[in-house]
């Protein structure tokens, strides 16, 4: 089953979520070890589901778009 992971670099890390499966969140120090943890992480949860007879979320309940946020007119920390 094929899942949309996001990924964010923090400061020492990344952080790795599943869009579809919200509560699978890892991090990693390297994109490539985030992308493992987050694959073992959906695996113990489908276990635990499995145990649990929860149903897996499926990639078909999310809808995914980039969006524009005006923030011109905010004082952000860090802004170039």
């Amino acid at each position: 089953m094929n899942f949309t992971a996001c990924y964010t670099k923090l400061d020492d890390c990344y952080m790795g979520q599943l869009l579809e499966w919200t509560n699978i969140i890892t991090d990693g120090k390297t994109i490539d070890e985030c992308r493992e943890m987050l694959i073992d992480a959906a695996r113990e949860v489908a276990l635990s589901y499995a145990d649990e007879g929860k149903k897996i979320p499926t990639p078909s309940n999310v809808v995914v778009e980039s969006i524009s946020i005006p923030l011109e007119n905010i004082a952000i920390a860090n802004a170039s």
